[in-house]
């Protein structure tokens, strides 16, 4: 079993690197996905499979995929999901169809203005999980949850 290590009380950058590292980066795996604090305790650090906007590191190789500090000197030039995104990309893996939905995570985690990312928050990505985190408490119901969401809207894109 793959382990997938993000932060507690996840917004949508945890919840999409997640699930692209999920259904993506380990497909021919089955994987679960942890919440942890976002100071994620150095046992996790060395031993989870993958860790997504948690750990302050980035390291590809390692499947390690955090966007900030000391990771990028400015946390918001990128997020976690573009740079597991990327990384799939350039290993050839299919996961071009989902840019849109990386773009606008993105513009959410780094307080962007876009036209998508208001539409996002109205009927899309950001509206599911707001919506979601008011429904259920139980955090890993609201992934599980969101990601059933994400499949079927990525069918779409």
């Amino acid at each position: 079993m793959k382990q997938i290590v993000t932060h507690a009380d996840p917004d949508l950058d945890a919840i999409v690197s997640a699930w692209i590292a999920q259904d993506f980066l380990f497909q021919a795996h089955k994987s679960e996905v942890l919440f942890v604090s976002r100071n994620v305790p150095e046992k996790l650090m060395l031993h989870a499979d993958c860790l997504v906007d948690v750990g302050n590191t980035y390291c590809p190789e390692n499947n390690r995929f955090d966007h900030k500090p000391p990771a990028f000197k400015n946390r918001n030039s990128t997020c976690a999901t573009r740079l597991i995104w990327e990384y799939l990309l350039d290993t050839g893996v299919a996961v071009k169809h989902l840019e849109h939905l990386v773009e606008i995570t993105y513009q959410g985690d780094t307080h962007r203005n876009s036209e998508a990312l208001k539409q996002s928050r109205i009927d899309g990505p950001h509206a599911e999980l707001k919506r979601l985190k008011t429904k259920h408490k139980d955090t890993t119901e609201v992934y599980r949850q969101m990601v059933l969401w994400l499949r079927n809207y990525t069918k779409n894109l």
